[in-house]
């Protein structure tokens, strides 16, 4: 009895697993809101399978956003960067860069549901913040000789140009390149500090 039960959890495993990298090349297709009868047919399965493993579309895009979370931990954690200030602005550009690449499809997914999704609002709010800390304690020692005004200005402006909506604007609405849109970005934290 042991083993068709392993074997069960093994498969409704391997179902879940199937979806879910499924819902990913949708979304890199292109197809941000794909139905569960697409998902379905793509991994050969019933629609009723997949309400086995995930109750709605919501629980869907939340199982999405923690596969991201375990294959990009390293990345949302976002541990401050240090060196001289080159390298900072450097491997601040390079952080963004790497995960805002690697996330782009599920991220675009999610922001179509966040208006509907209490979960997926406080992961972006708490991501947010997160990237907000990194940047305040990578630029410290720069922002520290500033008034306090002058300081919060300076830390909302890296956070803009840091920021998801920066990256993507430069490369889907503007089709920038990545080398292109870092260049940019490492010239816009550049002002930004040195402003």
């Amino acid at each position: 009895m042991e083993k068709s039960e392993d074997g069960r959890v093994a498969r409704g495993q391997r179902t879940r697993e199937a979806v879910i990298d499924t819902l990913f090349e949708l979304y890199c297709e292109g197809n941000l809101t794909p139905t569960i009868e697409q998902i379905a047919e793509r991994i050969g399965r019933t629609s009723r399978a997949i309400y086995q493993h995930f109750q709605d579309k919501e629980a869907l895009a939340v199982a999405m956003a923690e596969r991201q979370l375990a294959i990009h931990g390293e990345l949302y954690r976002a541990t401050p960067i240090v060196g001289d200030v080159d390298q900072r602005i450097r491997g601040i550009v390079t952080h963004r860069s790497t995960l805002f690449e690697a996330v782009a499809p599920a991220r675009r997914s999610a922001l179509v549901r966040l208006h509907l999704s209490p979960e997926l609002q406080q992961q972006q709010t708490g991501l947010a913040a997160r990237f907000r800390d990194q940047l305040a304690e990578t630029f410290r020692s720069e922002l520290s000789v500033l008034s306090t005004v002058s300081a919060a200005d300076t830390l909302d402006l890296l956070d803009l140009h840091t920021s998801w909506e920066t990256w993507e604007r430069l490369r889907t609405w503007q089709g920038i390149s990545v080398d292109r849109a870092e260049q940019l970005i490492t010239q816009l934290i550049n002002r930004a500090l040195r402003s």
